[in-house]
């Protein structure tokens, strides 16, 4: 299993219960078998020979042109201080999408995968959290991750992330870890974090973003669309209604009494359970992977 081998002798159990989605956890040496995924060969091909999206930024600022097409500009670009960052290179690497699914499997989670190429001495980008949980494999050099907790807006949704701007209000202590080639760090959804390299640096960072109770919620919802009951339209609740505003209330309280009479006897369902989990297996492990690159 993959999470055991960068556990490397740290018993998973204890993993799950006092660091996952709870505090930051580091691995000494226990990615370098994956290193081989991280190099610039790894760059090269998906800068020039796939469509990949990249995204570059030099100290926060990002890079006012368009996506380099060939190494040599994006090397050029990285020069001059910029961090390349490379999105969901594993839908156009085999080896990558290889390393996405795995996680997926065995963490239960959308994969939104990145390779990051920092300069020496620069940082492409600024105090940010992430609502996915996020494990960094260092490949190339060395990198300093600074870290804090999140009091202000913990558990970020993918919809609702806060800006870095908040970050600067944040009064918990900062941690600070240093990562060698070889070594990883894992991240919990919502801590504050930001990264710089006193070394030329390049890392591959794995967020996975778990299913959230509004999932559940999601699933019912694509169960009662399924019936025409819940898809018939409410009567005229603007000025032309029939209906008084305490007759409008009326209304919506019944409605909403059987929709939580629904709700409950849905989730009841003793099939429910295994759907949701078989489903969101699929999900997720088929939004990893490679497909057409556009090219």
């Amino acid at each position: 299993m993959l999470l055991d081998e960068l556990l490397n002798g740290f018993p998973r159990e204890r993993f799950l219960q006092e660091h996952y989605l709870r505090r930051p956890f580091t691995g000494a040496s226990s990615a370098e078998r994956l290193q081989r995924l991280g190099t610039w060969d790894t760059i090269d091909f998906l800068v020039e020979e796939t469509a990949c999206d990249m995204l570059l930024a030099r100290q926060g600022v990002p890079y006012p042109g368009g996506r380099p097409t060939t190494a040599r500009q994006a090397r050029e670009l990285f020069a001059q201080g910029y961090t390349l960052a490379l999105r969901q290179p594993d839908q156009h690497h085999p080896e990558l999408a290889q390393l996405a699914r795995a996680f997926s499997a065995e963490l239960h989670g959308r994969i939104n995968l990145h390779v990051y190429c920092t300069p020496a001495g620069h940082h492409g980008f600024g105090w940010h959290c992430d609502p996915e949980e996020v494990f960094i494999l260092q490949t190339v050099g060395r990198k300093e991750y600074l870290l804090r907790e999140n009091t202000l807006h913990p558990v970020p949704l993918p919809e609702s992330v806060p800006s870095g701007a908040l970050a600067a209000q944040e009064k918990t202590p900062v941690e600070t870890h240093t990562l060698g080639a070889g070594d990883f760090i894992y991240i919990p959804g919502g801590h504050w974090h930001m990264a710089r390299a006193p070394e030329e640096a390049l890392s591959i960072s794995i967020g996975l973003m778990p299913p959230t109770p509004l999932d559940i919620l999601d699933g019912v919802r694509a169960a009662l669309a399924s019936n025409p009951a819940w898809r018939r339209r409410l009567p005229s609740l603007g000025r032309a209604s029939t209906l008084d505003d305490p007759g409008k209330l009326a209304l919506l309280r019944t409605l909403m009494a059987e929709l939580g009479s629904e709700l409950q006897r849905q989730l009841a369902e003793p099939g429910f359970p295994l759907r949701f989990l078989a489903q969101t297996a699929r999900f997720y492990l088929r939004s990893t992977g490679i497909r057409g690159d556009g090219r």
